[in-house]
């Protein structure tokens, strides 16, 4: 069952309408999960002229309509992760739409995609999509569509929305190639648009259900960007400049999901920096309801996410060191000493919490095995401080080492780096399994190694990892071979560290971050200096130039 939340706007079809399908390419125990399905389905049917369903790719119709997704006019995808390139692919298939743009039929529907997924490199998706959207939803999608509001021939849209400095027209993309990198390319550089009406705009969940990771919780998005700049993460450099919800505007949203539930998920890239915690939580406490954190940042100053996190009874708490050894996470610039990990720890457990979840990268830059060391090091101090309330409340509970290989991403100083090759990944991970397993109540998970290096080669990838993903699904093909027949060989797209000057395929947009702070900040990983969070007038990054 789906409860529908009365602050989004719902859909109501009229004849005239262009109709938009917003796909999620996966399961809907997924999709329903998405923060960004909510909020576009909720904009878009808000505009006069336009009606949005929703479709997930294992579907053969769309959700609300129960509609063939090719009589759509436009189906719009929500691409979250690299690997869904693979899961669009068998999308269309499934629904009998060739996935090769250059090879699709007219009467078919343009095949859109917009998130962070796709937008910080467009290059191996446009093979595959029409139009690609760039950057944030809010303000600027909506603008887009009343222009489309009522419309219905193809190549009309396709003006209307050329005319937007953040929309790639794929057909008007080639690259120039030398083995493995592009030397040229042509086409307009298009931006990403970071919305200004962020801190005014709702961003809730609009299908609240037991059928998703969050189990009957409405989804509350608090803040974007991240001031810490950790040079691994491409989460923080797409939402800068780091921008908060308005707290009347939250109250709403609060207010709103008081009516069908009593839980929240509080979530952002810094979501426990929020300013406003202390008046977060008597909000709360005004419509009695309960909330949990996403994730825990340990600079976070507020008692007040203490207070919630124990009054609302969240006995799991995950929190991310990243790197076991202090020094090598001052150079990722996750500027955090293990002595304030600890603390927070200790504070969590005086505050309810029963079992610990940590994220750790493997793979840094000069990582030796030392630094997988220093994990297990790490582990045992934290299973000190949990031993202590385990043994006083005569309960165990569990720790969670996630531990997942680094993945350079564009647009972060990271995007020059060369990955270690699959063998030595898999030797620390198999190294770090080995010592942990000596450790009573502490489990080891870790993503799978080959996902991780498709992911890192789709992450900076051209568009002939597009072609080589379509070949792979359409002929059930090894993606290894298909690129192979491009002349890619694997593992050079992974592990070869990028040169100084070298031209990127996701040199087609401008981030609005300069390419020379983004080079001084990966030369600083093996100085070991950290840089300072972002503050008011600095201008270091370009950003808010």
């Amino acid at each position: 069952m789906i409860e529908l939340n009365p602050l989004c706007y719902h859909l109501q079809v009229k004849e005239r309408d262009l109709q938009v399908c917003l796909i999620y390419p996966g399961e809907p125990f997924s999709g329903f999960s998405s923060l960004a399905i909510s909020n576009i389905y909720s904009n878009l049917n808000a505009i006069e002229g336009v009606s949005c369903d929703i479709g997930f790719g294992t579907q053969k119709l769309s959700f609300f309509l129960e509609k063939p997704f090719i009589e759509f006019d436009i189906l719009a995808f929500s691409i979250t992760y690299e690997e869904h390139l693979f899961e669009v692919v068998k999308t269309l298939i499934n629904w009998n739409i060739e996935p090769e743009r250059g090879k699709r039929n007219h009467p078919s529907p343009l095949i859109f995609a917009g998130g962070i997924g796709v937008f910080y490199n467009p290059a191996p998706f446009l093979p595959i999509f029409d139009i690609i959207y760039l950057g944030e939803a809010e303000e600027r999608m909506e603008k887009i569509f009343k222009n489309l509001a009522g419309k219905k021939n193809k190549q009309k849209l396709l003006e209307i929305m050329s005319e937007f400095d953040n929309i790639i027209i794929s057909e008007n993309y080639r690259f120039q190639y030398e083995k493995d990198r592009i030397i040229n390319f042509s086409g307009d550089v298009k931006k990403i648009f970071r919305s200004s009406q962020y801190p005014q705009r709702f961003s809730c969940s609009c299908f609240i259900t037991e059928e998703t990771a969050f189990k009957g919780m409405a989804l509350i998005e608090l803040n974007r960007g991240c001031p810490e700049k950790c040079r691994f993460c491409v989460a923080q450099a797409m939402g800068l400049p780091y921008r908060e919800k308005d707290i009347d505007i939250v109250e709403k949203e609060i207010a709103f999901a008081s009516e069908i539930t009593d839980r929240i998920g509080l979530i952002g890239t810094a979501v426990t920096d929020y300013t406003k915690m202390e008046q977060l939580y008597n909000l709360l406490k005004k419509y009695n309801m309960k909330a949990s954190f996403s994730s825990l940042r340990i600079s976070s100053t507020s008692n007040y996410v203490l207070k919630i996190v124990k009054e609302s009874g969240q006995k799991t708490v995950t929190i991310a060191p990243e790197v076991g050894k202090e020094e090598k996470r001052m150079a990722l610039n996750k500027k955090v000493t293990d002595a304030k990990f600890f603390n927070f720890c200790q504070k969590l457990f005086e505050n309810g919490a029963e079992n610990l979840k940590l994220y750790f990268l493997i793979g840094i830059p000069e990582e030796t095995d030392e630094d997988i060391e220093a994990i297990v090091s790490m582990t045992l101090k934290f299973k000190e401080i949990a031993m202590y309330f385990w043994k006083e409340r005569k309960k165990t509970g569990k720790i969670t080492l996630s531990v997942n290989p680094l993945i350079p991403k564009p647009f972060t100083p990271m995007q020059w780096f060369g990955m270690p090759p699959k063998n030595l990944i898999d030797k620390r991970i198999k190294f770090l399994g080995k010592l942990i397993r000596k450790i009573p109540n502490v489990e080891l998970t870790f993503e799978n190694t080959r996902s991780a290096i498709i992911q890192a080669v789709i992450s900076r990838g051209d568009d002939r990892i597009g072609v080589a993903a379509i070949n792979t699904v359409k002929y059930n093909t090894n993606f290894k071979k298909n690129l192979k027949e491009l002349g890619l060989k694997i593992e050079p797209l992974y592990t070869r560290e990028r040169e100084k000057e070298e031209l990127f395929p996701w040199e087609i947009v401008d981030s609005g971050i300069k390419r020379e702070y983004l080079w001084h900040e990966y030369m600083k990983i093996f100085e070991g200096k950290p840089s300072p969070a972002c503050f008011k007038g600095c201008k270091a990054c370009g950003l808010c130039e």
